[in-house]
């Protein structure tokens, strides 16, 4: 009757082909099917009419989110740093193992008490293992091994002899190590890097949203530039043909056509200018939004549907603003579990202070058959005949094995302790310090999150005075302008009387339309400082991290 220990034996060794999903499927060999990102075809949102793309600042960062090169670059971390999770959990994978080997010896002999004048073995040896670690600081083995020795050594009764035994070992640490080895704290610090990881692409996410946001208003100010440009170009354009027609009737000099003249062309040049710099901001506009080579294959050229807005006013004081920052802002969550794993491997360095002590239990159970040779030694020792074979083999080894009748046991403390262990205190030491460093280091993050706070707020101060005071120059230059043009028509005011009072008036026009951008630019830094970026966009993080994933899930 089967024992319960060999029962036990045999459910074990029945269990090694599950053992290994890998195993089953048989895929250890190949490529690991994953999650990967995949660059769609552009897709230009917005109204394309007559060559010319309409969007909105809405528009332009859901196209920055599925085009943009340097967030589809981010979006890999996050990926990575899953599997570098599963890697430091293959630690605790089992492992089956098969060995096989054969041997072939032939040996001159000394004496013939050797077994003849030449012996000669043939050895094959079967080996079957399974092995786990477990996180409670547990190792287990067990192993079966079997061995077939074919002799021709005259005083060798089993030939060929098979010997098989079977061996359970375990292994519990017992102080260093107890209930936790060093692959559950690298387990904990991957994870950790998991998390940081994605706080590092929602923060590549609010930088290119941001910039996008801005490139969108800059090429808004371009654009309302040009129409500036254009106005004083038709206004200087206008007082040319006025000093043309005077000095055709005698009642202008020639030098006041010349000057308008000039002007003119130095209008035309700022309006190139003007409009080169709205080609430079689509180019970069168009980079942050797509992922063309050449921004000039986009088709059609950008024009904001959106206009120049006045952004309300902040409400929150500022320690109401800090403690927004303090629970959005993604740089303040990675120093969080930066700190984290400095715990982690402080925990780690104060486990390898101690000692090691090991229990080590182990069981054995053993079996031998083969074919039987019986020899007549009543002619002496050398070279005895064979008068009979009872059959044997493997199957007489296994019984014996499974029957329980031959085992053994091991029970057996290992203890190691390393005198001055100054590597795992010098560790330790290192531990505690990267700990105070990572503490340090989210305080002067802190100071620098205030800082942009502070900093946002007094542009939009200052960006929300200058609007204001751009608007009382705009007022007054028009009014001057007007001024000045009745009298230009009496004659009583020069051709560089107008010039300056129409240059004013650009200039006032030209500021007043920067300081309104500019206002709209501080608001958007500051939800940036916030970390409200996303969340005014209504962007959820995980939303931008499956954006462009394919593949089997995680």
């Amino acid at each position: 009757m089967m024992t319960r220990v060999t029962a036990f034996f045999l459910a074990l060794l029945g269990a090694f082909p599950a053992a290994s999903p890998l195993w089953a499927q048989g895929r250890w060999h190949q490529d690991q099917p994953r999650r990967e990102i995949t660059t769609p075809d552009l897709h230009v949102m917005g109204r394309v009419d007559a060559g010319k793309v309409y969007l909105s600042q809405r528009q332009a960062v859901e196209m920055a989110l599925r085009n943009n090169l340097d967030i589809n670059v981010e979006r890999h971390r996050p990926l990575s740093a899953f599997w570098e999770i599963e890697a430091r959990r293959g630690v605790y994978d089992p492992e089956f193992l098969f060995n096989f080997d054969w041997q072939r010896t032939t040996q001159p002999t000394a004496s013939l008490l050797a077994g003849g004048e030449s012996v000669t073995d043939v050895d094959t040896r079967y080996e079957f293992g399974y092995r786990q670690d477990l996180s409670s600081g547990t190792h287990f083995e067990f192993e079966f091994n079997a061995n077939r020795n074919s002799t021709t050594n005259s005083f060798a009764d089993l030939v060929p002899a098979i010997a098989t035994d079977l061996a359970a070992t375990l292994r519990q640490n017992l102080l260093r190590g107890w209930g936790r080895i060093d692959a559950d704290y690298d387990i904990e610090i991957s994870s950790n890097d998991l998390d940081i990881s994605r706080h590092e692409f929602e923060t590549r996410v609010a930088d290119v949203v941001l910039a996008v946001q801005e490139g969108y208003w800059e090429l808004q100010f371009a654009l309302e530039d040009i129409k500036v440009q254009e106005e004083s170009l038709e206004l200087a354009q206008t007082t040319m043909d006025q000093n043309q027609a005077r000095f055709e009737v005698g009642s202008a000099a020639r030098v006041e056509v010349i000057e308008a003249e000039a002007e003119v062309a130095a209008r035309r040049e700022q309006l190139i200018r003007s409009r080169f710099n709205y080609r430079l901001a689509q180019d970069q506009l168009i980079r942050l939004i797509t992922g063309l080579e050449d921004p000039r294959a986009f088709p059609g050229e950008i024009v904001p549907s959106q206009d120049i807005y006045q952004p309300p006013p902040v409400a929150s004081p500022f320690p109401q603003l800090m403690e927004q920052a303090r629970g959005n802002r993604p740089e303040l969550a990675r120093a969080g579990l930066r700190i984290e794993n400095s715990r982690v491997l402080l925990e780690r360095s104060r486990n390898r202070l101690k000692p090691q002590l090991d229990l080590l239990l182990s069981y054995q159970q053993f079996g031998l058959g083969g074919r039987r040779l019986i020899r007549d030694f009543s002619g002496g020792f050398i070279n005895a005949p064979v008068i009979d074979i009872q059959p044997g083999g493997a199957g007489d080894s296994l019984e014996q094995l499974f029957g329980g009748d031959f085992y053994g046991y091991l029970v057996a403390l290992d203890f190691r302790l390393p005198l001055g262990n100054k590597a795992a205190r010098a560790r330790n030491a290192q531990a505690q310090i990267a700990l105070d460093q990572e503490q340090l280091a989210r305080r002067s993050l802190l100071q620098e999150v205030a800082l942009e706070v502070r900093r946002a707020l007094t542009e939009i101060e200052m960006n929300s005075a200058g609007v204001e005071a751009a608007q009382a120059a705009v007022r007054l230059s028009r009014e001057r302008l007007d001024s000045q043009q009745a009298r230009f028509d009496v004659g009583m005011a020069t051709t560089r009387d107008m010039i300056e009072v129409q240059r004013d008036l650009t200039q006032a026009e030209s500021v007043l339309i920067r300081n309104r951008v500019d206002l709209i630019q501080s608001s958007l830094r500051l939800q940036r400082a916030l970390g409200s970026t996303l969340s005014t966009q209504n962007i959820s993080l995980g939303q931008a991290l499956e954006q462009n994933l394919r593949g089997p899930g995680r």
